[in-house]
């Protein structure tokens, strides 16, 4: 079976959930007061649909994944692909994902443990699954991918007509590779690589400038068209920030400013807060400070990622649940209310109508 980047919602009314990041107690409560059953069915048969990056950093990533591919497989939930599953996918180790990559373990022990692991024997398995998973969801009124709609990245997916995704991403890799290797400026990219990576992870101290390491993230950002699609495209930023276990020297973008299509669109990945919070002086502050606010030129974007990622710091200093200021939520559509994992509930600030 060729493997389908795009695919379609069923008609039905939806609750759309943002990054849910290993957090299986916030998604018991969010499913609980959204009023689904324990198996991912609901009542009034509406349908779950996430935004990506069901795991890392979080307590029980391989939970939350089993139970997801249970309602899936029961034609209760669905899914586009994050940036995280895509880690996982392409065996590629990032910030958090110790639970999956053994080789992760002694770096994510100090922020995310403890955490519960995958068992081995299941991770083929796992991986061929999430493999077929889409990059998009789509029907006639909404749109839902995990961090950006890039109408060119798009274009190139349909070239690649059916090609399986971890193959495609291995050969956009491998065009990206050769993109860069070949730049004047990849071999001073080697010798600030050789030279400062631990200082790059180093978060008490920003490292020295990093003028071909910058130039590198830029173009990274922008060639690959999947990668394009679940991390977002990025600028320069206007000095180093540290954030996911390194220091970064290029900034999100808000791309939805060129987003003029009349049709809504769901994203995760961008670590919004329900509460305001003071500009970080590091990087784009990309959010509106209301919570419950659409994004973009038109009013059409809206994300769902409330950070509910970052509740590995509450567990460190002690903070309960229900005082977090990191949370899960849900959007019920069409009604346009957001549901939280603690049971608040909250309409959008402006109704969209198309």
């Amino acid at each position: 079976m060729s493997y389908r980047y795009r695919q379609t919602l069923p008609d039905a009314p939806l609750d759309i959930v943002g990054d849910v990041h290993g957090e299986w107690s916030a998604l018991q409560a969010l499913l609980h007061h959204l009023g689904y059953r324990d198996d991912g069915c609901h009542p009034q048969g509406r349908r779950l649909v996430f935004v990506g990056d069901l795991c890392d950093r979080g307590p029980d990533s391989p939970r939350v994944l089993k139970w997801f591919k249970q309602a899936y497989d029961n034609g209760y939930a669905y899914m586009v692909l994050g940036n995280h599953e895509l880690n996982l996918l392409v065996h590629d180790p990032k910030d958090g994902s110790g639970w999956y990559f053994p080789q992760r373990e002694s770096k994510d022990l100090p922020s995310y443990a403890p955490w519960q692991t995958q068992p081995e024997h299941e991770k083929s398995g796992l991986e061929q699954w999430l493999a077929e998973q889409p990059l998009v969801l789509e029907r006639d009124d909404l749109r839902i991918v995990h961090a950006a709609w890039l109408p060119d990245s798009l274009a190139v997916l349909e070239q690649a007509n059916g090609e399986n995704l971890v193959g495609q991403y291995r050969r956009y890799d491998a065009e990206l590779v050769e993109k860069l290797q070949t730049a004047s400026w990849f071999p001073n990219y080697l010798q600030e690589q050789k030279q400062y990576a631990e200082a790059c992870e180093d978060a008490r101290t920003p490292p020295p400038p990093m003028p071909a390491t910058t130039r590198y993230e830029f173009e990274r950002s922008r060639l690959h068209p999947i990668r394009a699609l679940t991390s977002g495209v990025e600028h320069i930023a206007k000095q180093p920030f540290y954030a996911s276990g390194r220091w970064r020297f290029t900034a999100r973008c808000a791309w939805w400013h060129d987003y003029t299509d009349n049709i809504p669109l769901f994203i995760g990945h961008y670590w919004r807060t329900w509460q305001p919070v003071p500009p970080s002086p590091h990087r784009e502050n990309l959010m509106p400070p209301e919570g419950n606010a659409w994004l973009g030129t038109h009013q059409n974007v809206f994300c769902l990622d409330y950070s509910v990622g970052a509740r590995w710091r509450d567990r460190k200093n002690g903070t309960p649940p229900h005082r977090s200021i990191f949370r899960l939520a849900a959007l019920r559509w069409p009604e346009q209310v957001l549901v939280f994992d603690n049971g608040d509930c909250e309409p959008l600030q402006q109704t969209f109508r198309r």
